[in-house]
């Protein structure tokens, strides 16, 4: 979909119908160290009705500086299916997830199956955010529970703290959204309703989300690229790049030329910013 030296932005597309009872489908995604990745849901899944369990699994390896957003489309439980939905991650140094997850209990004029949730983060000090949902069918009648709420919609960052770009109003879509802060670093925006993500909130809190993250991806990039142009300077006997840029006539400065050239990555739809200038 789009790509260049530092990463790419890929789309997920199935080639059959998935997914179906006794499905045991795996995703695993390595980001390198220094890397970007933005993998694109094509289209929502099913888990459709049967008597075989399936089961979706997604893990993730992030590297040091290296960033990996994921907008997930609706994960649909049909009726008479038992279902389990894991994410494991693990986050290097100061490598940055974003990820939004979307869930809805059954099909047009059904109530959806069982479904089991599961998410287990870990950086290089420890957990990060663990926590498992009992979605079942009889666990969804307990009191405080889902009872007659149909999707959840939530959008997990880790890594980084980022703030929601609106106040969340509980009772506007249902119980509303709820904003939460991790213990270390990191933050989850989740809403709950009767329909199918009528929410105003966490789609606009992914797309700020992300674009703050890719923001501080390329400042980053870019002090790397002038540290790099600085030390080859100094070893090659100069004043370094600010030192050379005052004693060169105006036009006539030139930097050492890094052996990865495109440090500097803007997006093909995103105008660059001042600040990024």
């Amino acid at each position: 979909m789009d790509q260049d030296a530092d990463g790419a932005r890929v789309g997920l597309i199935a080639t059959q119908a998935l997914l179906l009872s006794g499905d045991d489908v795996r995703i695993e995604v390595v980001v390198a160290p220094g890397a970007w990745l933005d993998v694109v849901e094509t289209t929502g899944t099913v888990a459709y009705e049967g008597e075989t369990p399936s089961s979706w699994t997604i893990d993730v390896t992030v590297g040091d500086g290296a960033v990996l957003t994921w907008a997930g489309k609706p994960f649909v439980v049909s009726d008479a299916i038992t279902t389990h939905r894991r994410t494991d991650v693990r986050l290097h140094g100061t490598g940055r997830i974003l990820m939004q997850e979307k869930v809805v209990l059954g099909r047009a004029g059904q109530l959806g199956g069982d479904l089991s949730t599961s998410l287990n983060a870990r950086d290089d000090t420890g957990p990060v955010q663990v926590e498992n949902l009992d979605l079942g069918r009889q666990a969804r009648q307990l009191p405080g529970a889902f009872r007659m709420l149909r999707s959840m919609d939530t959008v997990t960052a880790l890594g980084w703290t980022p703030e929601p770009p609106g106040k969340p109003e509980a009772g506007t879509t249902g119980p509303g959204e709820t904003y939460f802060l991790l213990d270390r670093s990191g933050a989850v925006l989740r809403w709950m309703g009767i329909g199918r993500f009528r929410d105003q909130l966490c789609d606009t809190a992914f797309a700020a989300w992300r674009k703050a993250a890719m923001h501080d991806y390329r400042l980053q990039r870019t002090a790397r690229f002038l540290g790099r142009a600085e030390e080859a300077s100094q070893r090659a006997g100069g004043y370094g790049a600010a030192g050379d840029a005052m004693n060169r006539r105006p036009g006539n400065v030139s930097l050492p030329r890094d052996p990865r050239p495109s440090e500097v990555v803007f997006f093909r739809d995103e105008a660059p910013e001042e600040n990024d200038l």
